[in-house]
């Protein structure tokens, strides 16, 4: 019998080209990217043309290029570093949200640090675009600057 594997949206299978192109990596270039030796000086250099490859399909600068080490951390940097240095005051997200945006959304409410707001869904699981331009609108009056953190895919429910 076959399987079908629906959970692609959590973690895929490694495509074999992405598994040949970091495979000397894994065995033979593996040196800390931190460290002055020859190992971490090739590391580090691949590392900064990932930097490079990606900024250029994203049409950015490879100084906006971040690297994490999963879901989570890029979550919580993202939400976090807006409040403390993009001086965000309001954050919008779904009452559906992963918990990586869930929990670091209430903490930040409950510290005072910026105000969360959850945008209705409808019977589908969707954003109600009207009230989300409802609060975006009402936020901008007041001269507030908000973050809307809403996921493409649900993690539990697809």
């Amino acid at each position: 019998m076959s399987r079908i594997y629906f959970d692609n949206a959590a973690t895929t299978p490694l495509d074999q080209r992405v598994v040949e192109a970091m495979m000397p990596f894994l065995t033979e270039h593996f040196g800390n990217p931190s460290s002055i030796h020859a190992h971490g000086r090739k590391t580090r250099s691949a590392i900064e043309q990932a930097r490079r490859t990606v900024a250029g399909l994203l049409n950015c600068s490879p100084g906006e290029i971040i690297f994490t080490s999963c879901g989570t951390e890029a979550d919580n940097m993202a939400i976090r570093c807006a409040v403390r240095d993009l001086g965000v005051t309001d954050i919008i997200s779904s009452p559906i949200e992963h918990h990586a945006v869930e929990h670091t959304v209430k903490e930040i409410d409950a510290s005072g640090q910026a105000r969360a707001h959850l945008v209705r869904l409808d019977g589908q699981g969707h954003v109600d675009m009207a009230h989300l331009e409802e609060l975006l609108a009402g936020l901008a009056t007041e001269g507030r600057k908000a973050l809307v953190s809403l996921m493409h895919a649900n993690n539990e429910v697809g």
